[in-house]
C-alpha cells in the first residue's frame, strides 16, 4: 500500500505541475526572456522606474513596521480569556475577503474628498499606510497569537528560576517570539510591496507602486518589454523575501490556551473600541450608500449595468472554482508528506495578478480575449488558498484510518470518499469559501485581461471611478457596499468552518 500511495501522490503531483506549466511557468518564462532584453537595462537606468521600485520597497517596509506596532501588544492581549475573544479574532480576518476596490471606496468614504470626516487624505502616503494596516493586521495576528499563547510555560519556568517578569520576557519570551515577528513582518512586506488595487485607487500618480506602473505601461503604452523588465525586478525582490521567510527558525513550544484575566470586560471594551476605530471606513461606506444610486446602477446606460456585472462575477466565480477545487485537492494530496511540491504549489501566492495577466498576453497571443485564460488566472490565484486550509487537516488524519479501509478491501477512491472526506469537510468548506472570496474580489488580472462584456463587480466599480462627477462616485459606493456584503457572506461561511486560534 505504500507503493500505491506514492503512485497516487505522483499522479496528483503530475496533475498540478501540468496546470502550473500552462498557467504559470511558461508565461513567467516569456516574461523572463522579454524582460532580460534591452528593456530590462533601460528600465533600471530610468530614474523614474527606479523611483517606483524604491517607493515600493519603502511602502512594504513602512507597512510592515506600522502593522507590527499594534499587532505585537494585541497578540499578548489575546493571550487572555475574555468575552468576545473569538469574535474579535474572527473580525481581524475580515479584510482578507474584502476586494481592494471595496477597501479603497471605504477609505474614500471616510477620508476622501467627499469623506464623512471632512479630512481629505486622498493621494497621500498616510492613507495608503492606513489601508495597509487595515488589510494586514489580521494576517500578523494569525501568525503571532498562536506563538504568544504557547509562551506561558517558558515564561513560568523562567519565573520559577528567579527571573523578574521583565527579565523573563526579554530574556526568554521575546527571543522565542522574534521568528514569528519576522515571519509576520515579511508576509506584510510581500503583500504591500506587490500591492495594486489600493495604490492604484488611492495613491494617485505620486504613490504608484511597481505593480501599478506595470499596469500603466500595458494599458497606456503597450510597452511590453519595459513592463516585463519591471515585473522581473518585482519577482526577484519577492523571491528574496520569500526565501528569507522560509529560512526563519521555528522553536517547538508546548500547546497553550488563553489565560484568565482580572478584568475581562475591560479588555473586551478596550479591544472592541480599537477594532471599531480600525474598521470605521467600512461603517462610513455603508453610511454613504444612496439607495437611489444602486437603482441607477441597476439600469445604467453609461456603464455596465449591475445585473450584468453581478452575473459575470457569480458566473466566473463558479466556473473558476470548478477548476480550483480539483487543483487544490490535488495539491493538498500531493504535498501531504511535505517536500519540494509543497513550496512549488505555493508559488502562485508569490506572483502578482498583474504579472500573471502580462504573462498570459505574452505567452498566448492567439488566446487573447479567451475566457479560458481569465478562468485559468482566477483558479491559479485561488487554489493555494483552498489547499492551505485543507492541508493541515489532511496531515492531522491518522494514516491508520486509510490503511484499515484499504485492508478491508476499499479502493483508494472509495477509502477517500467514505473515510477521509467526511473528516475533511469542515476544512474543505473553509478553503472553498476563501477561494471563492478571492475569485469574487480579484482585480489585477481581471483589469489586464479585461474585455467589456466580462466586466465584473470589481471592474464595474473601477469603471465608475474613472468618470468624474458625483453620480458615478455614488454608484461606485453602492456597488462596493454590495460587493462587501457578498464577501462578508463568504467570510461568515469561512469563519464557521475554520476553527479558532488558540
Amino acid at each position: 500500500m505504500g507503493g500505491r500511495g506514492k503512485q497516487e501522490t505522483r499522479v496528483l503531483g503530475a496533475l498540478l505541475l501540468s496546470f502550473l506549466a500552462f498557467a504559470l511557468f511558461y508565461p513567467l518564462a516569456r516574461i523572463l526572456l522579454l524582460g532580460l532584453g534591452t528593456g530590462f537595462w533601460e528600465a533600471l537606468g530610468n530614474p523614474y522606474y527606479l523611483g517606483r521600485y524604491l517607493f515600493s520597497l519603502q511602502y512594504g517596509l513602512l507597512s510592515a513596521l506600522l502593522t507590527l506596532a499594534p499587532a505585537f501588544p494585541l497578540a499578548f492581549l489575546f493571550r487572555f480569556r475574555f468575552p468576545g475573544r473569538e469574535a474579535l479574532l474572527a473580525l481581524s480576518t475580515l479584510p482578507f475577503v474584502l476586494p481592494t476596490p471595496v477597501v479603497a471606496l471605504a477609505f474614500m468614504a471616510l477620508l476622501g474628498p467627499r469623506g464623512l470626516l471632512g479630512v481629505d487624505l486622498y493621494g497621500t502616503l498616510a492613507l495608503l499606510l492606513l489601508a495597509a494596516l487595515f488589510y494586514n493586521l489580521g494576517l500578523a495576528l494569525r501568525v503571532l497569537v498562536p506563538v504568544a499563547l504557547r509562551l506561558r510555560g517558558a515564561l513560568e519556568a523562567a519565573r520559577v528560576l528567579g527571573a523578574t517578569p521583565y527579565r523573563a520576557f526579554f530574556r526568554v519570551g521575546l527571543p522565542l517570539l522574534l521568528p514569528a515577528l519576522g515571519s509576520a513582518g515579511l508576509l506584510v512586506f510581500i503583500y504591500a510591496f506587490s500591492a495594486f488595487g489600493v495604490p492604484l485607487l488611492l495613491g494617485g500618480g505620486r504613490y504608484a507602486t511597481l505593480e501599478v506602473e506595470v499596469y500603466t505601461l500595458l494599458a497606456h503604452r503597450l510597452a511590453f518589454a519595459e513592463a516585463a523588465a519591471l515585473t522581473l525586478l518585482q519577482l526577484f525582490t519577492l523571491a528574496l523575501a520569500a526565501l528569507l521567510y522560509l529560512r526563519l527558525p521555528t522553536y517547538p513550544l508546548p500547546p497553550g490556551g488563553p489565560e484568565p484575566v482580572g478584568r475581562p470586560w475591560a479588555l473586551t471594551l478596550g479591544l472592541s473600541s480599537f477594532f471599531l476605530l480600525l474598521y470605521a471606513p467600512l461603517l462610513a461606506l455603508f453610511l454613504e450608500v444612496d439607495p437611489g444610486a444602486l437603482a441607477r446602477a441597476w439600469a445604467s446606460e453609461d456603464f455596465t449595468p449591475l445585473p450584468v456585472a453581478l452575473g459575470n462575477s457569480l458566473r466566473f466565480a463558479f466556473l473558476a472554482f470548478l477548476l480550483a477545487l480539483p487543483l487544490g485537492v490535488a495539491y493538498a494530496g500531493a504535498a501531504r508528506e511535505r517536500g519540494g511540491l509543497d513550496l512549488l504549489g505555493l508559488f502562485p501566492l508569490m506572483v502578482s495578478p498583474v504579472a500573471v495577466g502580462l504573462g498570459y498576453l505574452l505567452a498566448y497571443p492567439s488566446l487573447r480575449g479567451s475566457l479560458a485564460l481569465l478562468l485559468a488566472a482566477y483558479a491559479l490565484l485561488a487554489y493555494p488558498l483552498l489547499a492551505r486550509a485543507l492541508l493541515p487537516a489532511l496531515r492531522s488524519l491518522p494514516k491508520s484510518l486509510l490503511e484499515a479501509a484499504r485492508v478491508l478491501g476499499a479502493t483508494p477512491f472509495r477509502a477517500f470518499w467514505r473515510v477521509e472526506l467526511p473528516l475533511l469537510l469542515p476544512a474543505l468548506a473553509s478553503g472553498s469559501a476563501l477561494a471563492l472570496a478571492a475569485i469574487l474580489g480579484e482585480f489585477g488580472a481581471s483589469l489586464v485581461l479585461w474585455r467589456p462584456e466580462w466586466t465584473t463587480l470589481t471592474l464595474a466599480i473601477y469603471e465608475r471611478l474613472g468618470r468624474p462627477g458625483e453620480g458615478p462616485y455614488r454608484e461606485a459606493l453602492a456597488l462596493a457596499a454590495l460587493l462587501a456584503l457578498l464577501s462578508g457572506l463568504l467570510f461568515y461561511l469561512l469563519d464557521r468552518g475554520r476553527g479558532r486560534i488558540g
